[in-house]
C-alpha cells in the first residue's frame, strides 16, 4: 500500500502554503473559495493538476547555491600553523589545513611531528569541523621546515600565526 503524495498549493501572491499565508495583501478568503472550486475540478484552473508557482518564487533559490560555489572557489587553500599560549608558559602549536593536500595523510603527519620533536601530537576536530594537528610545544619553525621537506608542501602556502601574548 504506496503512500499517495500530498499536493501542495501555493499562494501566487506571496508564494506560501496557503496554511501559512498571512499576508494581509492576499485576498485569502478567495483564494480559499477558488482552492475549493478547483479541488472539485481536479485541479488548480489551469488543468495540469499542478499548483501554481510564480517564477521570482524559484529564480531566488536557484541562483543562491552558485553564490556560495563561486566563494568557495575563491578561497586559496594551504596550510595555516597557528601557535598559542596556555597557562601562561605552555605554548601548543596548531597545524590546519592538511586535508587540501593528497600526499598528506593527517595522522602520519602528526605521528611524524610527535618522532621529529620528541612531544605529544594529536589529530583533533578544529572549530570548522576538519581534521587539525596540536603539537605540544613552540615549534612553528621546524613544523613549516618539515612540511615543505618531508611532506611536500610549497613553503608560499604556509601561513605562520602567533596568537600568543
Amino acid at each position: 500500500m504506496p503512500l499517495e503524495p500530498v499536493v501542495v498549493e501555493y499562494c501566487p501572491t506571496c508564494a506560501c502554503p496557503f496554511e501559512y499565508c498571512d499576508n494581509a495583501g492576499c485576498k485569502r478568503a478567495k483564494m480559499e473559495t477558488e482552492m475549493a472550486k478547483a479541488s472539485v475540478s481536479g485541479g488548480d484552473g489551469d488543468g495540469d493538476g499542478a499548483p501554481a508557482i510564480p517564477a521570482d518564487a524559484t529564480t531566488d533559490a536557484a541562483t543562491a547555491p552558485e553564490k556560495k560555489k563561486s566563494s568557495k572557489k575563491a578561497k586559496a587553500k594551504g596550510v595555516t600553523i597557528t601557535r598559542t599560549t596556555r597557562n601562561k608558559k605552555k605554548t601548543i602549536t596548531n597545524v590546519a589545513g592538511l586535508e587540501h593536500f593528497d600526499g598528506v595523510k593527517v595522522a602520519d603527519a602528526a605521528k611524524a611531528f610527535g618522532k621529529k620533536f620528541a612531544c605529544g601530537a594529536s589529530v583533533t576536530k578544529g572549530a570548522t569541523g576538519k581534521d587539525e594537528i596540536d603539537v605540544q610545544g613552540d615549534v612553528s619553525e621546524g613544523v613549516a621546515a618539515m612540511l615543505t621537506e618531508k611532506f611536500g608542501v610549497d613553503a608560499e602556502l604556509i601561513k605562520l600565526v602567533d596568537k600568543g601574548k
